[in-house]
C-alpha cells in the first residue's frame, strides 16, 4: 500500500472515491522484478495489453478533472462523427463495394503491362456494357479501346447469367454442379421449372407446402437465395397437394383434383416414368443443340451417345419395352432396326465423322483399340438409357411414400387411443415428414437433375463472370 501511495494512488475506501470502470475497459497494475521485465512485456503484448503512463506531479483530483474534460471532448467528437455518418449514409452503405473494387483494382494493376507513359489492360465486358466502357475510357487523353470478338481470342470467355426473378434463385443449385460453359445454353430456366415440378410431385401436400412458404420468409433473413428457393418449392408442394387432395397428410379435408397416389400406385409409377421420358427427351434435344449449333461438334452431336444416335437408342429402347408389354405403337422389327442403327452409328462415329469433315488421321489410336473401346461404350450407353428411365420411378415412389408415412403415424395415433397423445404423435409425424422427407426429396430432385438430365446436355465447366464493379 505504501508503494501505491508513492505512485499517487490512494485507497478508494479511505477517500470514499466512487470510481467507475467503463464497460469493456479494465485497468491493471503489474508489479514485478526488473530482471523479468522483457519476459513480462512480451507476454502482456501478446495478450493485447496497452501500457498507460502514470502522470507525474499530478494529484488524483487533477487527473479526474482532466478525465472529465476528455470525456466531454470525446462526446463532441462522437456527435460530429454521427452527423458525418448521417450526412454521408449513402456513401457508407456502398463502402464495402468500394473497398472490394479497390482491392480488385490493385490486383489488376499488378498484372498490367505498363511502361513510363502507357499501360495495357485486357478483360471481358458484356456486349451490352461495351459502349459504357468506351465512353468512360475516352474521357481520358491518349486512351484507346480495342474491341475483339470471342472468336478472336484464345481464352474461353466467362459466363454471365441472365435469368428472371422466378428462376434466378436456382442459379445457386446449378452452380453447385458447375458454372455454364460459354458454348452451352444456360440450363437455369429448364432446371427451375423441372425441379419445382419434380419436388411438388414427390412432396405434394397443401399444409406442409404452406409451412415451407411461411418458413421461407424466416430463412430469407439469414440467406436470401435459399429462402427464395424454399418458397418456390413450397408453392409447388401446395399445387400438387391440391392435385392429390392432401392437407398435412389427411386426404379427406379437401377434394382431390387429379389423383390419390396411394390409391393408384401403378398409375403413379407409370406416369412418373412417362414424365421422365419427356424430360430426358428434352435433355437430349438441348444436348444436340449445344453440340451442333454452339460447339460445332459433328462427331458427338450426331454420332455420340448424348447426340442423335443416343436419342435414337433411347426411342428404340422404349419401343421395344412397349412391344414386350403388348403395347405396339410400332412393329418390333422396326424398333430393333432402330436400336441396331444407333449402335452402328456410335461404333463408327469417329471414322464416319472424320470422313465427312475430311480430317486425318481417321483414328486417334489404333483401329483395334478404338473398336474395343467403342464396343464397351455401347454397353455403357444401353445401361445408361435403362437406368435413366427406371430412375424416374422414384418420383412416383416418393409420392406414394409421402402418404404412407403419414398413415403410419395415423395408425400409431389410433393405437394410443387418440386424445392429446394422439394429436402430439400426428404433429410430431408432420414435423418429421417436413424436416426429414423434405430434405430427402430435395436431394433426390437434385440427383435426377444432375445425373439423369445434366449428363445429356450440360458440362458445367465454365467460369462465372466476376466484374470489378457493376456498370
Amino acid at each position: 500500500m505504501k508503494l501505491l501511495e508513492k505512485l499517487g494512488f490512494k485507497d478508494k475506501n479511505e477517500n470514499n472515491i466512487n470510481q467507475s470502470i467503463e464497460s469493456g475497459n479494465e485497468d491493471y497494475l503489474l508489479v514485478y522484478p526488473k530482471s523479468v521485465e522483457d519476459e513480462v512485456n512480451r507476454t502482456i503484448s501478446s495478450l493485447g495489453f496497452i501500457d498507460k503512463d502514470i502522470p507525474e506531479n499530478k494529484s488524483l483530483e487533477e487527473i479526474k478533472k482532466e478525465y472529465q474534460e476528455n470525456k466531454i471532448k470525446l462526446k463532441k467528437i462522437n456527435e460530429n462523427l454521427e452527423k458525418i455518418k448521417i450526412d454521408n449514409i449513402d456513401e457508407l452503405k456502398n463502402l464495402p463495394k468500394t473497398i472490394d473494387f479497390y482491392k480488385k483494382s490493385s490486383k489488376i494493376k499488378d498484372k498490367m503491362l505498363k511502361g513510363r507513359k502507357y499501360f495495357y489492360l485486357s478483360g471481358w465486358v458484356p456486349e451490352s456494357k461495351l459502349q459504357v466502357v468506351k465512353d468512360s475510357v475516352e474521357k481520358y487523353e491518349d486512351s484507346l479501346v480495342d474491341q475483339k470478338k470471342n472468336s478472336q481470342t484464345i481464352a474461353n470467355p466467362p459466363t454471365k447469367l441472365k435469368n428472371n426473378k422466378l428462376t434466378r434463385p436456382f442459379e445457386f443449385l446449378v452452380n453447385m454442379y458447375g458454372a455454364p460453359n460459354y458454348n452451352e445454353i444456360d440450363p437455369t430456366g429448364f432446371f427451375a421449372i423441372t425441379y419445382m415440378l419434380l419436388y411438388g410431385m414427390m412432396f405434394g401436400d397443401l399444409g406442409q407446402g404452406l409451412i415451407f412458404i411461411l418458413a421461407s420468409f424466416l430463412v430469407e433473413k439469414k440467406n436470401e437465395v435459399f429462402g427464395q428457393l424454399v418458397r418456390r418449392i413450397g408453392f409447388s408442394a401446395c399445387f400438387f397437394g391440391i392435385m392429390y387432395g392432401s392437407f398435412f397428410g389427411i386426404e379427406d379435408l379437401i377434394p382431390t383434383l387429379l389423383i390419390k397416389p396411394f390409391d393408384n400406385i401403378l398409375k403413379v409409377l407409370v406416369a412418373s416414368v412417362a414424365f421422365g421420358v419427356i424430360l430426358i427427351f428434352i435433355s437430349y434435344i438441348l444436348g444436340i443443340y449445344n453440340k451442333l449449333h454452339k460447339q460445332k461438334d459433328l462427331e458427338e452431336g450426331v454420332f455420340g451417345k448424348e447426340g442423335i444416335a443416343g436419342l435414337i437408342m433411347m426411342i428404340s429402347f422404349i419401343l421395344i419395352i412397349l412391344n414386350i408389354v403388348k403395347i405396339n405403337p410400332l412393329p418390333m422389327k422396326f424398333s430393333i432396326t432402330l436400336l441396331v442403327l444407333s449402335i452402328i452409328l456410335m461404333i463408327f462415329k469417329q471414322p464416319i465423322s472424320r470422313k465427312i469433315l475430311g480430317i486425318n488421321p481417321i483414328y486417334d489410336q489404333s483401329s483395334a483399340d478404338y473398336y474395343i473401346e467403342s464396343s464397351f461404350s455401347i454397353i455403357e450407353a444401353l445401361l445408361s438409357v435403362f437406368s435413366n428411365l427406371v430412375s424416374f420411378t422414384r418420383v412416383g415412389a416418393f409420392a406414394i411414400n409421402h402418404v404412407g408415412l403419414y398413415m403410419a403415424f395415423e395408425v400409431m395415433s389410433k393405437l394410443v387411443g387418440g386424445g392429446i397423445i394422439g394429436i402430439i404423435i400426428l404433429i410430431f409425424g408432420n414435423i418429421l415428414i417436413i424436416g426429414l422427407e423434405g430434405m430427402i426429396v430435395f436431394i433426390q430432385g437434385l440427383r435426377l437433375e444432375f445425373y439423369e438430365m445434366f449428363s445429356k446436355y450440360y458440362k458445367g465447366d465454365g467460369q462465372k463472370f466476376s466484374p470489378i464493379s457493376k456498370l
